[in-house]
């Protein structure tokens, strides 16, 4: 028998994927506008201008971006270029972003280094 803690733990993940499975449309295509808007409530942890962990507004933005990620080949490039495209000025950290997508478990791998070719 689980412990309270382990249930507490495991029910937001269970109701996301519910909703997961019982999403009939695919996420249609994502412009890079779209998802900095989805993305936005992270920046503050890319940055290092905020404790972890991240707060439900960044997860929920990093789980929508995730739908992107598997229900979307156009998308998914989109995304990785996005990244890419972020100036090194705005001070957003490859492995805070990683920490961040860890923190919120999208389940899935998100491609965060500047070298990764997007058109794979």
């Amino acid at each position: 028998m689980g412990s309270k803690t382990s249930n507490r733990q495991l029910a937001p993940k269970v109701l996301f994927l519910f909703i997961m499975s019982m999403s009939s449309n695919p996420v249609s295509s994502i412009t890079c506008k779209e998802a900095l808007g989805y993305a936005a409530p992270c920046k503050k942890y890319a940055v290092d201008a905020a404790p972890f962990p991240p707060s439900p507004e960044c997860c929920s933005g990093v789980h929508f971006l995730a739908q992107v990620m598997v229900y979307d080949n156009d998308g998914r490039k989109v995304l990785c270029k996005c990244y890419q495209d972020i100036p090194p000025s705005v001070g957003v950290k490859s492995e805070l972003t990683q920490k961040i997508i860890r923190d919120c478990e999208p389940y899935l791998y998100f491609p965060t280094d500047p070298g990764v070719d997007c058109n794979r």
